[in-house]
């Protein structure tokens, strides 16, 4: 792994997934204690040219629980790009600023963009449809809290939108790492899964089979994308596509788990959210232990 930056799941072999989560788990361990002061002096820029509430929220905290400080710009309508300055000098001028930059963007790539000009680590918080890989990170950790991944056959089925959602793009690229992980994609053929993603052993639906609910060990679920839509006729015909109710999660197996990137809309009933299937809460806390891992990580902590 190139540990300068983080930048997509492509750049993760196994060794670097499996140390990553046990790094991760060893954060956890000492969140309960109270945090650490390894990055004391340290300074994050949090350049957030996107919406988000947990990805940036849970940097931010990782970083002061890692005794360390933030410095962060979240609503470019403040920023100096509206007077035209490009990305690459915004980079350049945070990176002297800041020991580590965690970003998100609309435009697919541009976290890589940023990354060639800064002169401090990068991790890609999100760049527009592209990838999402420290969501990749955290999502691999709660799949490998509740189940054996790598060391029994794990059935993964990934629904919703599948065409920009990056979180999936992510996820599945590290999945690709374990053995015995069967994936299934199911979503409406306009918003199913880019080619650029699947294997011959994959599995493709178009509607949620009766074998995607009761045979799965893990089921990824996410919001259709209203804001990366070009015909929102077409939003509007798949918006409702696949929703997940207390009858249907109940039908799952006793031990699986139901995960979501978060935020949500309508695809989740809040009636799931106390059965034991239900794991998208904790997941989003687990993106702090990850995000401590991989600040440290890029820091060499």
């Amino acid at each position: 792994m190139d540990c300068q930056h983080i930048l997509s799941s492509a750049q993760f072999s196994r060794s670097d997934l499996d140390r990553i989560v046990k790094r991760a788990s060893d954060m956890e361990e000492i969140l309960l204690a109270g945090g650490t002061k390894i990055c004391d002096g340290k300074i994050l820029g949090a350049l957030f040219y996107e919406p988000s509430t947990r990805t940036r929220l849970s940097f931010e905290t990782a970083m002061h629980r890692l005794g360390g400080r933030v410095i962060s710009e979240t609503d470019v309508t403040f920023s100096s790009q509206t007077k035209g300055e490009v990305m690459e000098d915004t980079i350049r001028i945070v990176g002297g600023y800041a020991d580590v930059i965690a970003i998100r963007t609309k435009v697919k790539g541009e976290a890589k963009l940023a990354a060639h000009y800064s002169p401090v680590p990068v991790l890609n918080g999100g760049d527009g449809a592209g990838e999402h890989p420290t969501q990749a990170l955290l999502d691999l950790y709660t799949i490998a809290k509740h189940h054996k991944i790598g060391e029994e056959k794990l059935k993964v089925s990934f629904v919703g939108d599948l065409k920009y959602g990056r979180t999936v793009h992510s996820l599945v690229k590290v999945l690709r790492h374990y053995e015995g992980v069967e994936i299934c994609f199911v979503a409406p053929e306009v918003i199913q899964i880019p080619d650029e993603y699947l294997t011959e052993s994959d599995k493709i639906f178009h509607e949620l089979h009766d074998e995607v609910v009761t045979q799965s060990d893990v089921i990824y679920d996410t919001r259709m994308q209203k804001e990366r839509f070009d015909d929102m006729e077409q939003f509007q015909e798949v918006k409702n596509a696949f929703i997940f109710d207390a009858e249907i999660v109940e039908r799952m197996k006793a031990n699986a788990s139901i995960l979501h990137p978060l935020p949500r809309v309508n695809e989740i009933r809040q009636e799931v959210d106390t059965l034991p299937q239900a794991k998208y809460f904790e997941q989003a806390q687990n993106g702090v232990p990850v995000r401590m891992a991989l600040i440290a990580e890029v820091l060499g902590l």
